[in-house]
């Protein structure tokens, strides 16, 4: 989070940012527009998104979102979600508050930016700024960096897993704050991978099953279920309040009870590879779905309070026939506890009413 986050209220970071949005705008360049010393146009299959990877010279880096400047100061447009991050004016008004002060550093290796808007958080982590590693790799340039930059609130285990899954783990690792300008001498730099951000393009979903395909050969195949119900018990939010009763009937079932962040990242895209039916609380549990192999059939639990497509979105693109997502809304707001009233759409627990749940559960089950 950037220190003019912290430290400006709503109001003055909205003003701030407002001037920022304009002037981004106006100074915004298209990558065709750009001297390079390499471009490699890549088209996936059943994708309308164009693609690509290129290398250039002299690239400033600001924020660990990733703004991209030329030598010129002009913002590069597609390697980020362009007009997603100018609508999010408090966030640049955050960021750039102190821009004047910011961190210089300067960096002569050749290094590749894997950065993006929320890179900390694991949906947007898996899909929005990883898949840039397989464009990287598709054009046939991942041995030939350095180092990988990245945000500095990316250190997580899933971050870590990430890079060992591609063969990154040995290289430099660069990581630059919000207040932190570099400036890449080789920067290796690919466009932004989807048309917008939560909505993961097809290709995205092709590659990551493929990388599962490939990764489940270190496993004996039984050691993932093919029914899988994913719990929160191990978060604090967003939990259900009676799941021992709903695991008692799902357990009857044949569903293994699985908490993902027990497992390694390469466990858990093979866990979702293998599955047939998965059951959960719609949210970032479900992450992985673009590891599913095409007869997927998912069945969300989502709090009415907190509505979300994503996954939903990502089984219509993976599944062509309709049939493979089912939901349960809890309706009921007697059911929901709130533990903060600033934050009702994420600070809460709630009760499922089972009998209304288990008729959409019948249902799912003759699937």
């Amino acid at each position: 989070m950037g220190f003019g986050n912290k430290v400006l209220n709503a109001s003055i970071r909205r003003k701030i940012g407002s001037k920022v949005k304009n002037y981004l705008k106006d100074n915004a360049v298209s990558i065709k527009d750009i001297d390079k010393e390499i471009y490699i146009p890549i088209k996936y299959p059943n994708s309308n998104i164009d693609n690509f990877l290129c290398k250039l010279k002299n690239v400033k880096i600001y924020s660990s979102w990733g703004f991209y400047f030329t030598e010129n100061n002009n913002l590069i447009k597609e390697v980020l979600p362009f007009n997603k991050v100018l609508n999010l004016v408090e966030e640049l008004g955050g960021r750039f508050a102190f821009y004047k002060f910011r961190f210089r550093k300067k960096t002569d290796l050749n290094v590749f930016s894997l950065q993006s808007i929320w890179n900390v958080c694991f949906g947007h982590w898996i899909h929005e700024t990883l898949p840039k590693l397989f464009i990287l790799r598709d054009s046939g340039y991942l041995d030939k960096i350095d180092a990988v930059i990245l945000g500095d609130g990316c250190k997580s285990k899933f971050h870590n897993d990430s890079l060992k899954i591609f063969g990154l783990d040995k290289k430099k690792i660069i990581y630059i704050s919000d207040q932190t300008e570099i400036l890449c001498e080789n920067l290796y730099l690919s466009s932004f991978p989807s048309e917008d951000t939560h909505y993961p393009d097809i290709w995205i979903c092709n590659r990551y099953r493929e990388l599962a395909k490939e990764l489940i050969k270190d496993y004996d195949v039984n050691k993932f279920p093919k029914k899988i119900y994913l719990t929160r018990r191990n978060v604090k939010t967003r939990r259900i309040l009676n799941e021992n009763e709903l695991i008692d009937i799902l357990s009857k079932l044949g569903y293994d009870i699985v908490c993902p962040e027990e497992y390694s990242l390469q466990e858990q895209f093979c866990m979702f590879y293998n599955a047939d039916k998965i059951i959960s609380i719609l949210g970032s549990g479900l992450t992985n779905l673009v590891c599913a192999r095409e007869n997927i059939s998912v069945l969300g639990i989502m709090p009415f309070i907190r509505p979300e497509d994503t996954h939903k979105y990502i089984i219509n693109k993976i599944r062509d026939d309709g049939k493979g997502y089912f939901q349960y809304i809890e309706r009921d707001e007697n059911n929901y506890v709130y533990h903060n009233k600033h934050n009702r759409m994420n600070d809460f627990d709630f009760y499922l009413d089972i009998n209304k749940f288990k008729s959409v559960l019948n249902e799912f089950e003759k699937n």
